[in-house]
């Protein structure tokens, strides 16, 4: 009988943890990217890895984490593990997240569809930042207009808990 109670509770605990896909951590910084799904490979983790540290997201103060999925129909999901209420407490994030999802399309995946989420620590999604490829290409434009070779060097920024966020 123990063994029967002792197995339904390790079934239960298996189901109850969520899997959030295979983890490439980012050298040099405290940045992690779950990856999982078809479509889906540790050289597409590693380079939008190797990207969020080139564009400071990735730093090595702060522990962050997001996830990589092919999309059902075309291009990438990017789940990044953000605070909820300190997202909704400043201004134009959607804009600025849209901006990295932009930046991301260009710069990692070819020009192919990023959409955005943010996320709970579970990763459970709290927002759906959807590709906007006419959006995008304002934001791109906007931010090539620098001569920057950091293109978020360029704007201000404010960390608020383990959360960084740039705008103009």
């Amino acid at each position: 009988m123990k063994q029967i109670i002792l197995s339904l509770l390790v079934v239960v605990t298996l189901i109850a943890c969520s899997n959030h896909g295979k983890k490439v951590k980012i050298e040099g910084s405290k940045g992690e990217v779950f990856y999982k799904g078809a479509g889906v490979t540790e050289d597409d983790a590693k380079k939008l890895g190797k990207f969020l540290k080139e564009q400071e997201y990735f730093d090595d103060s702060t522990k962050k984490s997001v996830q990589l999925i092919k999309a059902k129909d075309e291009g990438y999901e990017v789940h990044f593990v953000v605070d909820e209420k300190k997202a909704k407490e400043l201004p134009n994030v959607d804009e600025r997240f849209l901006l990295i999802g932009a930046l991301i399309s260009k710069d990692v995946f070819d020009n192919k569809p990023v959409n955005v989420f943010l996320a709970d620590e579970g990763l459970k999604d709290f927002k759906t930042l959807a590709y906007d490829k006419k959006k995008a290409e304002e934001l791109l434009s906007a931010a090539n207009s620098s001569d920057a070779d950091n293109v978020l060097a360029n704007y201000k920024q404010n960390t608020i808990g383990d959360i960084t966020f740039y705008w103009k």
